[in-house]
């Protein structure tokens, strides 16, 4: 009667599958179960196929602008997550796949000193991260009006304009950093996914 040393069998196995060949093998077999729409394989591992890469992508947008209304962010910069759009999947040097979630509209805003400096690059960045100036700037506030008080505003020629010193400093509110925390805590084993937060964001 012949015998089969399991353990020798495994470490041939695991051999090849870290050899070139076995990793190409592998990566043909996995791409095809994910373009077949395969969520696992023989063994029961779960494979993340292209729906539910778009489903996860719907996902984390909806977390996002549900925790953006969550901290009263203004009209203006909801518009943004209004307007949240995704790329299509890229593959990665690594085999991974990524999709990109990116804000729709112009981020940019003006500065209340134009003429000294460019403005806000990304005006969800700075709401997100906060931000520490060196000093004030003064200057028209564009279509807001007056309020009264008179140690930041003051009433112009123009009443739906006003008058205002900027904030020399504003504490970040992390609602990017929170929204990735609950999609990854509450849907990142479901669907098999990360999500991380952009370079403009941590």
């Amino acid at each position: 009667m012949a015998s089969i040393n399991l353990d020798s069998v495994m470490k041939k196995v695991s051999a090849y599958g870290r050899s070139a060949n076995g990793k190409l093998k592998m990566k043909r077999c996995i791409d095809k179960y994910i373009a077949d729409g395969i969520g696992k394989t023989a063994a029961g591992d779960k494979l993340t196929t292209e729906t539910d890469m778009w489903t996860a992508a719907a996902k984390l947008i909806k977390v996002l602008q549900d925790t953006a209304r969550s901290y009263s962010l203004p009209s203006s910069v909801m518009e943004h997550f209004d307007k949240l759009e995704c790329s299509k999947i890229y593959q990665m040097p690594d085999g991974s796949s990524v999709i990109y979630v990116h804000f729709g509209g112009d981020l940019h805003r003006e500065s209340l000193y134009p003429e000294g400096y460019d403005g806000v690059r990304n005006i969800v960045a700075l709401l997100n991260n906060g931000y520490h100036a060196r000093d004030y700037v003064y200057g028209w506030w564009d279509n807001h009006a007056p309020t009264g008080d008179t140690a930041y505003r003051s009433g112009g020629f123009n009443a739906q304009d006003a008058w205002i010193r900027s904030r020399k400093d504003r504490e970040g509110l992390n609602f990017i950093g929170q929204a990735i925390q609950d999609f990854n805590g509450n849907y990142g084993t479901d669907y098999n996914v990360t999500a991380v937060a952009g370079d403009d964001y941590e």
